[in-house]
Order: C-alpha cells, then sequence, then structure tokens
C-alpha cells in the first residue's frame, strides 16, 4: 500500500470531464418493471396466494406491473417445488390446493368434505398432476412411491367424471393384481363417493356366477384381471360404454403374465372417448413399452426419482450369515424392541408357514397371509393386523402386494428381495402418507447378486450403503426354457426351522439334488 500510495501522490481525476467514461462502469440500477420486480428484496413482494396471485393487491408482482405471468412457466414452478417431472410441458397444469376442483372443474362440497375425512387436506404430488390430467381426458403413465395417494389419483376423476349412479352401463373399470388390493380400493372409493349414489361392485368367484353384470348393476368394477377376462371371452359383461379404465400396480400385471388378458378387456372397451390410465410404485421400460400399446400418446408422470423408494423409510442391511442366522437375527430384533405393526416378507408361502411355526412357539402375537389360505381367512387376518390385533404379518410378494395398512412401522425383508421393484413395493407398506417408517433386510452370502440393485436403491433415497455393494457386479439373468424372457430365479433356501431334524433333511435333499446334478 505504502508503494501504491507514492507512486498515486497528489493525483486527481477530473470526474466531469471523464464523466462517460466514469458512467461505464457504474453499476446500474434497474429500469425495467420485470427488473425492478426481479431487484426487489424478498420482504418487499406481497405475499403469494395459493391461487398463484398476490395478497393485498390481488395481482402477482408481474402483473402489478402490467406483465401477466406465463401459465407454463407457473406451472412448471408447481412442479419442480413438488418433484414432479413429466414428458412433456404442454400437459395440464398441476393442482395447488383441492380447492381448484371446485374452481375450475365444478367439484361438489361434498367430495372435498369426504377427502378431508379420509385425511388429505393438501393434494400430494402425484394427485396434483394426475387428477387435473385425467379430468381433462389425457391418459397417463404415473409413477410415484408407494403411499403416496396414487389411488386418489384415479379414484377422484373418476367420480368426479361419472357424478352419480347410471342404470344404463359400466362406465369405469378398475384392474389390479390381487383380490386384496381389489378389496382395498373398494373401501377406498366407499368412502371417497360417499353421497353420490355411485354404485361399485369388487368381481370375485361369487359375484360372478350371481350377479347379471350385463344388466350393468353398478357404475365402477374392479377385478383381477383373469377373472374380467374370463367374462368378457363368455360375453356376460359389457363394457362398450366404459369411459374409465385403470391399471394399478401395473408392473405386477405385466409381470404375472396378464398381457393377454388386459388386451382382451381393453378391446371390449370399444367407446372412442376411452381414458386408460397406469399407475404403479416402479415403471420398468419393458412394463411402459407394453403398455403404450395399448395407449394413445400417453403422458409419464413421475414424482420423485424413477423406481426410487420413500424417503420417509428408514433403511438398512443386516448380514446374517446363513440361512440358520436369520432366525436369530428376527429373534434378536424382536428382543431389541421394535414398534407394531410389523410386516415380515418372504420368498415363498411354504417358507412363510415354516415362519409363522417358529414365531408361533415364540409366543408372538403372529399371523400368516399367502395363497393357500381361504378369501375369509386372508380377510380376517389383514383385518385383524390392520385393527391391531395382529403385531406380527407374515407375508409373500403377491399377498402384501398393494396392501395399504396405516402406521405399519417396520418391514422386515426376511428373505432379500430379487428385483428392486420386489424391494420398492416391499418397503413402501411403512412409510406411507409421509409417516416415519423402518426397512430391515436380511441378506446371506447367497443374496450378493441382488445386494448391488438394492443398495443403489437406498442411496437414491439418501441411505449411506458401503462403497463395495454399489461396486458389484451387474447380475446376470438366467432365462425360462422358452428362452423368451429373462427373469430372476430365487435362490433355493434351507428351511426356516430350529429343528434339528428338520435341518438336517435340508441338508440332505441339497446333497441328494447335487450328487443327481454330477
Amino acid at each position: 500500500m505504502d508503494v501504491e500510495r507514492l507512486l498515486f501522490a497528489g493525483t486527481t481525476i477530473n470526474r466531469k470531464r471523464f464523466k462517460k467514461d466514469i458512467d461505464v462502469f457504474k453499476v446500474r440500477e434497474p429500469t425495467t418493471p420485470a427488473a425492478q420486480a426481479a431487484a426487489s428484496p424478498p420482504e418487499e413482494n406481497d405475499s403469494e396466494r395459493p391461487d398463484g396471485g398476490a395478497s393485498g393487491s390481488g395481482a402477482s408482482g408481474g402483473e402489478a406491473s402490467g406483465k401477466k405471468i406465463d401459465p407454463v412457466e407457473h406451472a412448471a414452478v408447481l412442479r419442480k417445488r413438488h418433484r414432479i417431472h413429466v414428458s412433456s410441458h404442454l400437459v395440464t397444469a398441476p393442482l395447488e390446493s383441492f380447492q381448484e376442483l371446485a374452481d375450475k372443474f365444478n367439484c361438489r362440497r361434498r367430495l372435498l368434505r369426504n377427502l378431508q375425512e379420509m385425511g388429505f387436506e393438501e393434494p400430494t404430488p402425484i394427485q396434483r398432476q394426475v387428477v387435473p390430467l385425467l379430468l381433462k381426458r389425457q391418459e397417463c403413465f404415473a409413477c410415484a412411491p408407494t403411499g403416496s395417494g396414487k389411488t386418489v389419483a384415479f379414484l377422484l376423476p373418476i367420480v368426479m367424471g361419472l357424478k352419480t349412479h347410471s342404470p344404463d352401463a359400466i362406465r369405469a373399470v378398475i384392474l389390479v393384481p390381487t383380490r386384496e388390493l381389489a378389496l382395498q380400493i373398494s373401501r377406498a372409493l366407499k368412502q371417497l363417493a360417499a353421497g353420490t349414489k355411485l354404485r361399485a361392485r369388487l368381481l370375485t368367484k361369487a359375484t360372478a356366477k350371481c350377479v347379471d353384470l350385463k344388466g350393468a348393476a353398478c357404475d365402477v368394477l374392479i377385478s383381477t384381471p383373469l377373472r374380467l377376462a374370463h367374462l368378457v371371452s363368455e360375453e356376460k359383461v359389457d363394457l362398450s360404454r366404459v369411459q374409465h379404465l385403470v391399471l394399478d400396480e401395473a408392473d405386477k400385471l405385466f409381470e404375472m403374465g396378464f398381457v393377454e388378458q388386459i388386451d382382451g378387456i381393453v378391446a371390449a372397451c370399444t367407446l372412442p372417448s376411452l381414458t386408460r390410465a397406469l399407475f404403479s410404485a416402479t415403471l420398468p421400460e419393458a412394463v411402459e413399452q407394453m403398455a403404450r400399446s395399448v395407449m394413445h400418446d400417453p403422458v409419464r408422470i413421475v414424482v420423485g426419482d424413477r423406481n426410487a423408494a420413500a424417503e420417509t423409510v428408514q433403511q438398512k442391511l443386516v448380514f446374517v450369515g446363513t440361512e440358520e442366522g436369520k432366525l436369530l437375527a428376527m429373534r434378536q430384533l424382536l428382543q431389541q424392541g421394535v414398534r407394531p405393526p410389523v410386516l415380515i416378507f418372504v420368498q415363498s408361502k411354504e417358507r412363510a408357514q415354516q415362519l409363522f411355526s417358529e414365531l408361533s412357539f415364540d409366543g408372538l402375537n403372529v399371523d400368516v397371509i399367502h395363497a393357500d389360505r381361504s378369501v375369509a381367512q386372508r380377510e380376517h387376518v389383514v383385518d385383524s393386523f390392520r385393527e391391531g390385533k395382529v403385531w406380527f404379518l407374515i407375508a409373500t410378494d403377491l399377498m402384501g402386494r398393494g396392501m395399504d395398512i396405516a402406521g405399519v412401522n417396520v418391514v422386515v425383508n426376511y428373505d432379500c428381495p430379487q428385483t428392486t421393484a420386489a424391494y420398492i413395493h416391499r418397503i413402501g407398506r411403512s412409510g406411507r402418507a409421509g409417516r416415519p417408517g423402518e426397512a430391515v433386510t436380511f441378506y446371506t452370502e447367497e443374496d450378493e447378486p441382488n445386494l448391488r440393485a438394492i443398495a443403489n436403491v437406498m442411496a437414491q433415497s439418501g441411505t449411506e450403503v458401503p462403497a463395495w455393494m454399489k461396486n458389484l457386479p451387474k447380475r446376470r439373468l438366467r432365462k425360462h426354457k422358452d428362452g423368451e424372457k429373462a427373469v430372476a430365479l430365487p435362490p433355493k433356501r434351507a428351511p426356516i426351522s430350529t429343528h434339528p431334524a428338520a435341518q438336517a433333511k435340508g441338508v440332505k435333499r441339497r446333497k441328494v439334488a447335487a450328487n443327481k446334478g454330477n
């Protein structure tokens, strides 16, 4: 600094003479109204209203300065705020509140009260985008984490569109992979449509035999694909006036080989104005490609990251060494204290029954649900679990798919899931509707091929995982004998038992199988 003072001592600048040069380096204040609005500090702006306007002035800052807000830009801001991704920005703008349904779509007040009674004060991200889109009769693929309100997202436009009962025809069809999920959707529809006189029917083996569906006894029909496709093939049901066709848990529908049945049902829905919608927590590219064959220019809607788990679920991987170590780890987990209700997943109905026997001997309040149990037994088990009479429920992937039981605190993957879709759907039984949840996954050395995919899902949702898991090689899928489709075959596991005889029997069977292979 002393050198600078010495060099420039006594030097002055004629500011009047060099005014033009000095002005070049001045920081200019904004001169346009838009720039002034952007430059003004946040605390001086009018507060924003839910409808996008500004309180006090009745207009936004842009409108007050003579410039209107671009609706496309405003919709983009809303989508970014709620992490909604769409395949085109030229789709219907998302909702800011349920009140918009009354203002823009003539939704009845009774329906808004029903939403509040169901616990929906504000739309969830998936509901914000899907509801107005379906009300505009646009078709869509919707992918959002489990427990994010997808059921109401497709039921609400149906109820608003149908309005009241019509004795003329079936006007909406909802396809699901399991009867339990169909029953759950039927319950939700009954709550949402209270006071509208809409009639919904759950298609079961009994109703298919006793009810004349061709006489249009209902407005909304909820069914599994096989049962409805059978009635369509025998011309016992008329779908020619169906306005809404929804495929829920679509990845499981296509995974279970229902493509042919779904094609037949879609072909029977001949109304030109038919609106098709597909919903799932995961949306594999193969499923999207198959679904596009039965849809017209659908919009893809993804909330959060595609094929990701809910961030409200705390995830943990536990190495148990061997199959025998799983039962010990399960008992240690229970001794450490877990908050029921707890949902426990295994890979087969045989293993579900084996684990049920073991935990029953421990005196736990436990039950099991799988395909070998009767419909009445399965309904009783789910109701008991929902009411808190059963604290621990053992289930398979298929029985647990779409099961919406409020307050599931912990999910235990006793058997490591074979796919990321199965993992996401399993742990999504907890942490629903924004509540916190916990997921614990046991794994052995045999489960190593599946760890990389699960670790990536965990990392994507913010959970720290060891670097070596993410660096594991990708799993190479084995093919069916026909060579048509690659599938993840579950490993052969020893029986779940602490009885030495059962363990020895399992070891003996593996040795015999190995000798036969040689």
